[in-house]
């Protein structure tokens, strides 16, 4: 008997990444989700890193649809791969649309970028414990101008990647104005170091640290002031769809892994399974209508109003469906088998990435009544 469960999104991840299910499924999940995991080297080493990457421009050309697909697939084999790797495709993406526009030098700086196979962390948290989360979008790490650039003092943190990086991006706000901007860097630049921040033993292999800028030159060319850059909040908002479809997805196949144990139970009840595949499928095929929508060229407030209410919709159908599947397996297997109470506790992390569920609220309730356009928080 071949399960059928995930068919399309598999068939994605060999069709553009041949090889990679094979290698990954050769370890056991929790040697994969382990802190000193191999899984990001065996990411690196395949052509992984250009997934997102349209062809002419050196990548694999995978659209919004066929890579939430891939993702979801990679969920399945590493929650903690697709959570890190989520932030490399969501920088390339966002600087390749940005640099459609910018100067040849700029292109080919990032065709270069593309050609080595480079990996780019996302450096825009600023959490604290028992504190407020810093917005993405409302930075406190600092650029102070000086000759030829920019020096950048900040923390950034959980930062993915942070030891596998080859560049680092990251946003940052004018020391005297305030303004707003990202930039560009490698990741050996002087002044940039690593901190321990992830304590918990859940998601650990997504090298999710802190990453800390003392004195770091920038080079005026490597920061993109969003007024200049990106004056109408296009890039930035390209960048969130990318990630809302991206960490969606990989949940999505965290949580399919329960539904496969089901499967494989010769005492699962078909209606619990039913209940819970409802809520995992009914939310790909959702996160699915606003990625076509995306590869379409939809950039509207209404496709990130939907994809907000999607991604609410999943943090609170992935628990239901996790719970069910839990039940259902029964004591004995949540005792004997550690890799369900790890998958229980790493989809949990679903409802912890920006924008917060009260942010959320606000935005959705703002826009739909009129009060406000969409605005990012």
């Amino acid at each position: 008997m071949t399960i059928r469960l995930m068919t399309t999104e598999r068939a994605a991840l060999e069709r553009f990444l041949p090889g990679l299910h094979k290698e990954l499924s050769e370890h056991d999940l929790l040697d994969l989700e382990a802190r000193d995991s191999r899984v990001i080297e065996m990411f690196k080493n395949s052509d992984a890193p250009a997934l997102v990457v349209p062809q002419e421009w050196g990548g694999l050309g995978a659209p919004a649809l066929e890579a939430t697909r891939v993702q979801r697939a990679i969920g399945a084999l590493s929650p903690s791969l697709g959570a890190a790797t989520t932030m490399h495709h969501l920088s390339i993406a966002t600087l390749i649309e940005h640099s459609a526009t910018g100067t040849d030098d700029e292109k080919e700086l990032l065709k270069g970028v593309v050609l080595a196979r480079l990996l780019l962390s996302s450096g825009f948290s600023e959490g604290n414990v028992g504190t407020s989360a810093a917005s993405a979008f409302k930075p406190t790490v600092t650029a102070r101008a000086v000759e030829g650039g920019f020096k950048v003092t900040g923390r950034k943190q959980p930062c993915s990647l942070s030891s596998a990086m080859d560049l680092l991006t990251a946003s940052v706000a004018d020391e005297e104005t305030g303004r707003r901007g990202v930039i560009v860097i490698p990741s050996a630049s002087e002044g940039i170091s690593t901190e321990k921040f992830w304590e918990t033993p859940v998601l650990a292999a997504s090298q999710s640290e802190t990453v800390v800028l003392k004195d770091v030159f920038v080079p005026s060319e490597l920061l993109f002031w969003n007024d200049v850059d990106d004056p109408t909040g296009m890039h930035e908002k390209t960048g969130y769809v990318w990630f809302g479809l991206l960490i969606s997805a990989t949940y999505l196949g965290a949580a399919s892994l329960l539904l496969e144990r089901m499967l494989a139970s010769p005492y699962t009840s078909p209606m619990l399974y039913a209940e819970a595949a409802c809520e995992i499928e009914t939310s790909m095929a959702a996160l699915e209508a606003v990625a076509r929508a995306f590869d379409e060229g939809d950039r509207s407030d209404e496709l990130t109003a939907r994809l907000l209410f999607v991604r609410e919709q999943i943090r609170h159908g992935i628990r239901r469906a996790v719970s069910t599947a839990v039940d259902s397996l029964g004591g004995i297997a949540f005792i004997k088998s550690p890799e369900i109470a790890y998958l229980l506790a790493a989809v949990q992390a679903a409802g912890f990435h920006p924008p917060s569920r009260r942010a959320t609220a606000d935005t959705l309730h703002a826009y739909h009544s009129g009060t406000d356009a969409l605005t990012l928080h």
